[in-house]
């Protein structure tokens, strides 16, 4: 049953295939395809039913004067891989209604002046992949309803101004992989509907003013791999229906101010691989559908604050292997809340602002590996909560705060070896985050290990514990300038008894805890031993400072001193004396009013005790009468 269904489908083809010469192949839909060395001249074809000819990989050398006469249907015609190299003058005549010509890598070098005279219907010609060296305008005045020209991969070192004057109609435009070094301004003044031109490839070195200035419809501008030096202002102003433009892999140091405005329907830019040295602060205009922006590979040692301040639709950002860029201004991300990806991998980059990816809600993949961070702000990641991939690895990381990945909850690969890891105490919090999170580290058997102490070297972070780094011994060593000596304490002399005192106050009167108090050591250093994890690490206190102050908070015992020398405690002590002084004053001055006050209300007592004795007194005198 299959199989009758099967032969019915395919019994139209065989038909048509038994009508086919040698080397061809016919269906019926009307394409002809020829291969194969056999193969010298046009094959002789059912003109009734081939509409659609393909010879590819033949033995063709030459299209003799009216080769496709007789295909009075032939719509489209495809002669490519060939060994073409001579057209005669009237090839194509006879064939008024072909539509499509495609002529690609063969080894065509010239055409004869008026080849197309006849082709008044052609809307797509593709000449690509041959050894064309000039064009004349004369082959294209007959062709007014072309939509596509092809002449890419050839050896057109410069075109006439008036070349493409006849085309008005043309829609695509491919010039690349040719050996052009100079446009004229007025190329293309004609080309008012053109969407796509491709120029890249070339030898460019300057591109003139007003060049662009017709093509307002045009969706797609490559220039990459050229020797562009530099543009003149306002190229692009007059493109604002530009979707694509590509200015990679040029030789370009500096970019006019205002270079990039009005073009607000711009979805993709690239200017990688350029020597750019520094960026205009005003470069970018308004470009609210920008999603794709790729800058690397340049000379750039930082970029204005507000470079992508404009690209509020920004989804891919990629700013790496610029290996002279060093920082980044904190707000350079500000205006990115749909950016996806940003990749900041291979520049040079020592730290980062704990607000540089605050405003990035969206961001989801990050690479920031092959820089030269030391360690991270602890909040750097508090409003990527859509984080899931980031990528840490080959920096000169040694620590990293404990805390530094609680806000990226969707977080599913972390890379982090190939760093310098310092497995002192302040590790541990990282290092147990690792240990609870293992399943997220995706670079685990490439090694996340200690670099130094030696003796932790190669150690892996999530094996870390207290006990191998000895935490939990809190050590403080007092230094004087002057030389102290171990064993038996010192006898001050008029020299050094200043010093002296200074250090054994210090050492009696500060770090007290309520379990106990720090006992001296022949060689003045003090050791507590405590289970409390708080202390970490040893501190060295130089030149004895007279205040020591401390203060819990989250676990942790911050220490800050304030010198016994210097500008800052002088200060601190005649302020000190001035608060002092203003209190005795006032101590005084209240000691002072008291008496006043307890003298009026002595005398106002008095008068008032008068006052009653006399009344009483005339009171009697009158009930004696």
């Amino acid at each position: 049953m299959w199989f009758t269904i099967v032969l019915l489908g395919l019994l139209p083809q065989l038909t048509l295939s038994v009508r086919c010469t040698s080397g061809c192949v016919c269906d019926i839909r009307g394409l002809a395809k020829c291969t194969g060395d056999s193969i010298t001249d046009i094959p002789p074809l059912d003109p009734t039913t081939t509409f659609l000819l393909m010879l590819n990989n033949t033995n063709i050398k030459i299209l003799k004067n009216r080769s496709f006469q007789p295909f009075s249907l032939l719509l489209r015609l495809m002669i490519t891989n060939s060994t073409l190299d001579t057209i005669q003058p009237e090839a194509f005549h006879g064939a008024s209604q072909l539509l499509s010509i495609k002529l690609s890598s063969n080894s065509l070098s010239v055409f004869p002046l008026r080849v197309f005279s006849e082709q008044s219907e052609l809307q797509q010609l593709q000449l690509d992949g041959n050894q064309i060296a000039s064009v004349s305008s004369q082959l294209f005045e007959t062709t007014v309803n072309l939509t596509e020209l092809n002449l890419s991969k050839n050896r057109i070192s410069q075109l006439d101004a008036d070349v493409f004057q006849h085309l008005t109609k043309l829609n695509h435009l491919y010039l690349a992989d040719n050996q052009l070094r100079n446009l004229p301004g007025s190329l293309f003044h004609n080309l008012r509907q053109l969407k796509s031109l491709v120029l890249s490839s070339n030898q460019l070195e300057t591109l003139e003013s007003g060049s662009f200035d017709h093509l307002s419809n045009l969706l797609v501008l490559m220039l990459q791999k050229n020797k562009i030096r530099k543009i003149p202002p306002r190229l692009f102003w007059h493109l604002p229906s530009l979707i694509t433009l590509t200015m990679s892999s040029n030789q370009l140091r500096y970019l006019p101010a205002e270079s990039f405005y009005y073009l607000f329907n711009l979805t993709k830019l690239t200017l990688y691989k350029n020597p750019l040295l520094t960026l205009p602060d005003q470069l970018m205009g308004h470009m609210p559908r920008l999603q794709e922006l790729y800058l690397y590979e340049t000379n750039l040692s930082t970029v204005p604050w507000n470079l992508f301040a404009n690209m509020t639709n920004l989804r891919f950002l990629n700013l790496h292997f610029n290996t002279r860029l060093t920082s980044l201004p904190k707000n350079l991300f500000c205006c990115l809340p749909k950016l996806k990806k940003l990749s900041l991998k291979n520049n040079n980059l020592r730290e980062l602002d704990q607000e540089l990816f605050s405003n990035l809600i969206s961001l989801q993949i990050l690479m920031l590996n092959e820089n030269k961070l030391e360690s991270l702000p602890s909040a750097i990641f508090r409003n990527t909560s859509k984080l899931e991939l980031l990528d840490l690895n080959h920096n000169h990381l040694r620590y990293l705060p404990g805390d530094v990945f609680v806000h990226a909850r969707a977080l599913k690969d972390l890379f982090l070896s190939n760093n310098k890891w310092n497995c002192d105490c302040s590790i541990l919090g990282i290092a147990e985050w690792i240990r609870e999170n293992l399943k997220l580290i995706s670079d685990l058997d490439k090694g996340v290990t200690c670099y130094e102490p030696y003796q932790l070297k190669n150690h892996q972070l999530q094996s870390l514990t207290y006990k191998q780094l000895r935490c939990g011994v809190f050590q403080t060593t007092f230094m004087t300038t002057s030389a102290i000596t171990t064993g038996a304490p010192l006898t001050p002399t008029p020299a050094t008894s200043t010093t002296s005192i200074r250090t054994s106050t210090a050492a009696t009167g500060t770090f007290t805890t309520p379990a106990s108090l720090l006992s001296p050591t022949p060689d003045h250093i003090y050791v507590k031993r405590t289970n409390d994890p708080v202390f970490y690490d040893t501190i060295v206190l130089d030149n004895g400072p007279e205040i020591v102050h401390n203060n819990r908070y989250n676990g942790w015992v911050y220490l800050w001193t304030v010198p016994s020398t210097g500008p800052y405690s002088g200060f601190m002590m005649a302020l000190y004396i001035v608060l002092l002084v203003t209190g005795v004053v006032l101590i005084v001055a209240s000691l002072y009013a008291l008496y006043r006050l307890h003298k009026v209300v002595w005398v106002l007592g008095n008068v008032t005790m008068g006052d009653n004795l006399k009344a009483r007194r005339v009171r009697s005198f009158k009930v004696k009468l």
